[in-house]
């Protein structure tokens, strides 16, 4: 009976603690959700505590006891985005292509485009998700160099080995102006939605207008850079 008994009261303990654990983990991304889509509406200055924990269903006190701060909780918001970048690295990416040879560079810079613009505007992710890069980008601070250390700078070291590739002559400016025009039209896309998407009069980019948007800046650097299209 002993056995049973304490074989019991261990289970009830692991239920309990998962249980807790659960809670807390759903706590902590209400938070973070919350921290977010306010950050990427007004951004990271104009957030107060007490708007994130109405928006999140919670008490101020928990923004502390999870996170010790609003600024660990704004760090905890931009981590939660830069991950989604770095589980899908460009390094990677290149591997499956052979990048030697021009068909080869074409497909990779089709690849690279692509990935912009999935991560971008994945639908299973928050809406948040695509704009909080640009209030992070508005001033300097550690969260703006949470995002150029761990996800601006690898990726365009690796597109700067691709483009050097193509052209051996190309000089760090040039590399710059190329993945500036590469990214920019996707990037506007995120950070001015709610005007484009007035524009076009719809509530979300369709598959197809990411499509065309993809093929353009596609064609555009391909065209640009000597490359066959892809």
């Amino acid at each position: 009976m002993y056995k049973l008994s304490h074989t019991l009261k261990f289970q009830l303990q692991q239920i309990d603690t998962m249980a807790t654990y659960e809670t807390s983990v759903k706590t902590q991304e209400a938070l973070i959700n919350a921290a977010g889509e306010l950050a990427a509406e007004k951004g990271f200055a104009s957030v107060s505590t007490r708007a994130i924990a109405e928006l999140a269903g919670e008490n101020v006190g928990s923004i502390h006891y999870h996170f010790g701060s609003k600024d660990k909780l704004f760090e905890a918001v931009v981590r939660t985005v830069v991950q989604v970048w770095q589980d899908n690295p460009v390094s990677e990416l290149l591997k499956q292509y052979d990048t030697e040879t021009p068909q080869g560079q074409a497909l990779a810079i089709r690849a690279i485009i692509h990935r912009y613009i999935r991560l971008l505007f994945k639908s299973e992710l928050p809406g948040w998700y695509c704009r909080v890069v640009f209030q992070v980008m508005q001033s300097a601070g550690p969260l703006r160099d949470i995002f150029k250390n761990e996800l601006i700078r690898p990726s365009h070291t690796a597109v700067k080995a691709l483009l050097q590739r193509i052209r051996p002559g190309m000089d760090d400016q040039e590399v710059y102006l190329h993945i500036l025009i590469m990214n920019t039209p996707v990037f506007f896309h995120a950070d001015r939605m709610d005007f484009v998407l007035a524009e076009l009069g719809e509530k979300r980019y369709s598959g197809d207008y990411l499509q065309k948007l993809e093929e353009i800046i596609v064609r555009q650097t391909q065209l640009v850079l000597g490359l066959p299209p892809s």
